[in-house]
């Protein structure tokens, strides 16, 4: 074999070793790279936000039965019916947020799993028009969105893309959260407040965290004036959070973020003794919270105040079938609204018999 020929050969091989180990480093680079998570989409700056892991709460005993429940979209039936499909089947990961600074009915919901963006908009489209709407479906950007033409620019969409998150939005926040996914805005997962709270508060298969902006509690403030209540501890918090895990037990775990120390001590002080008269309340001692909320240990260090109980997984499957037993029941007692009513409507009053004149007297006879 000629030199040449032998030093070709060599080089196709070494240059087949670096493709197959750039293709190898690539494809071990897409399989970590993580998927699109909730927060991904919620811009930063919200006053509530709130995740899920569904993945974890549908193999949790207790906390299963609350998503198995039959899905029904009011007026039309069962959802599997009129989509063919539950949405919710292959979904991981749910999230809700509400702007600090939105109008009226500005919210957002991210839902992130196994998803067919094309069924889901066909099972939007025959909502809305089962509804006597009209669905009308808009890119933007890389999402695709679905909406009810014949309601204002301000009503809810629904947007989705391939790979996710499905987003649930109304009003402009809809286009925020779209900005997010994209990347074109800070996400919740950079907002510093709530990734605090969140630590805080312990991981969990449900958190939720709320952060106060400067101008909600001015407003605090002045609510708590109003009451005539100046000066309570209350004026002091800035945030919250709470988290709920699942494991061998489960457990709950707040924090309440003050900005001082001693306006937070007196309010866990205030905390506590509420927890102490709850405890006692027919209410409660129905739902099974009574034994909780004796063990619930509330306590206030620096400018945090800290809570924590866990429980059983018999005793959080007895709280939840409970919950759910009780809204069942409100459910039925709930009165029928005013064009359901069946009462025959009140008889027309008979009106009352017109007095006629008294008859004149007749007059004397004349005399002959």
């Amino acid at each position: 074999m000629q030199t040449r020929t032998r030093n070709a050969l060599v080089f196709a091989a070494a240059a087949a070793v670096v493709v197959a180990a750039v293709v190898w480093v690539w494809q071990k680079r897409e399989m970590a790279r993580p998927l699109p998570g909730t927060l991904d989409a919620i811009p930063e700056g919200a006053l509530l936000v709130a995740t899920a892991d569904l993945g974890a709460l549908r193999r949790s005993g207790a906390f299963a039965p609350l998503l198995s429940e039959t899905r029904e979209i009011p007026g039309l039936g069962k959802v599997r019916d009129v989509c063919g499909f539950d949405p919710m089947a292959g979904l991981t990961e749910l999230g809700v947020a509400v702007p600090a600074a939105g109008g009226d009915g500005d919210f957002g919901l991210v839902a992130s799993g196994a998803i067919d963006p094309d069924a889901l908009l066909a099972c939007a489209s025959k909502v809305i028009e089962a509804r006597g709407g009209r669905s009308v479906v808009n890119p933007i950007g890389a999402f695709r969105t679905v909406r009810d033409a014949r309601q204002s620019t301000s009503g809810a969409e629904i947007a989705v893309r391939e790979g996710g998150p499905i987003l649930l939005g109304a009003g402009n926040y809809l286009r925020s959260m779209i900005d997010a996914a994209e990347g074109r805005v800070p996400s919740a997962r950079a907002d510093g407040d709530h990734t605090k709270l969140a630590s805080e508060a312990g991981p969990g298969a449900l958190r939720v965290t709320v952060v106060l902006t400067p101008e909600q509690r001015r407003t605090l403030l002045e609510e708590i004036a109003l009451n005539g209540a100046q000066g309570s501890p209350a004026a002091s918090v800035v945030g919250l959070g709470l988290s709920v895990s699942i494991g061998e037990r489960v457990g709950l775990s707040g924090v309440v973020a003050c900005d001082a120390p001693a306006p937070c001590a007196e309010l866990a002080n205030i905390f506590d003794g509420k927890r102490a008269a709850q405890a006692d309340d027919t209410l409660v001692r129905l739902m099974g919270l009574g034994p909780i909320l004796e063990r619930l240990r509330i306590g206030a260090e620096g400018p945090r105040i800290s809570a924590r109980v866990d429980m059983s997984t018999d005793e959080a499957t007895e709280l939840v079938t409970r919950v759910i037993a009780l809204r069942a029941a409100a459910g039925r007692q709930r009165p029928p609204v005013e064009e359901d009513r069946k009462d025959p409507p009140p008889p027309n009053p008979k009106p009352a018999p017109s007095e006629s004149p008294a008859p004149e007297p007749a007059p004397p006879p004349k005399p002959r």
